[in-house]
């Protein structure tokens, strides 16, 4: 497996400086982040140069949305968040195609998403939202060699499942973010790769705790202090044939951020030494 981190760029000015901090850590691969007005091809180029400059493999691209009303809790933001947003969604979506030429000329092949709350009721209005919007970037998204990552977390690892199987275009996977499937409150990774383990392109090798207010979403922890069974996962992922990506994410900023990610790195690594 190639570990990996989160490499979250303002302006591709910086990109040799990112991907030099993560190769400083002994890491090999990155998800992107970057998030401008209006996408650009010679951005993507520049990037593109810098991180094989750099040595680092870019495994995918985390595309967010170029707005802030997601305010990241478990109430509101089942009306707000994601692409089925009544008052945002079309226009996120807009901007998610938009960056699909972007990706082709990067030479990256996966976009992950946060499409928003999936209800479980399959014959919800915005459970039929989700599916429409969803098929309409995949199938766009297809043209352009791209496959869609759902970042797991606001929806049970079965409804999950359902919406990849009826959307049924052959570019829906999953990227499982282990601390999140906890800290909403909806699932648990261990049973998360039994359910999804065939659709497994990356993994965001994060922890963290369950929620305990059904309004506000559970803390997230530095690896190895919250509540994630990482040798549970990781050797259900084995047994499905995962060899792919561990991406650690730490969502705090800093040099106290740097030392987490790399205690973590550790942790990890002495983990799958034993598997």
């Amino acid at each position: 497996m190639k570990f990996g981190t989160l490499v979250r760029l303002k302006h591709v000015d910086n990109c040799v400086a990112a991907f030099e901090k993560v190769k400083a850590m002994q890491l090999e691969s990155c998800q992107l982040v970057y998030k401008p007005a209006t996408y650009a091809l010679e951005d993507a180029r520049v990037i593109k140069e810098a991180a094989a400059k750099c040595g680092i493999e870019i495994s995918a691209f985390f595309a967010g949305f170029y707005d802030d009303y997601t305010a990241w809790e478990l109430k509101y933001d089942f009306r707000n968040a994601g692409l089925n947003s009544v008052a945002f969604g079309a226009e996120r979506l807009k901007y998610l195609l938009g960056a699909l030429p972007f990706l082709q000329e990067l030479g990256v092949s996966d976009m992950i998403i946060h499409a928003g709350f999936v209800p479980n009721d399959p014959f919800a209005p915005e459970y039929a939202e989700m599916l429409c919007r969803v098929k309409l970037l995949a199938d766009r998204a297809k043209k352009y060699g791209v496959n869609i990552l759902f970042e797991t977390g606001g929806e049970s690892p079965i409804t999950l499942l359902r919406l990849i199987q009826e959307v049924n275009t052959g570019n829906l996977f999953v990227n499982l973010d282990t601390g999140n499937l906890i800290m909403y409150g909806y699932g648990n990774p261990c049973e998360a790769v039994m359910t999804l383990g065939q659709y497994v392109r990356n993994v965001h090798a994060k922890d963290g705790v369950p929620p305990t207010d059904p309004y506000t979403i559970g803390a997230e922890k530095a690896l190895g202090e919250g509540v994630v069974d990482f040798r549970r996962v990781f050797t259900l992922l084995k047994e499905r044939g995962y060899d792919r990506f561990i991406t650690i994410e730490r969502e705090i900023e800093g040099e106290e951020q740097k030392r987490d990610i790399e205690r973590g790195f550790m942790y990890l690594k002495e983990i799958l030494k034993n598997i």
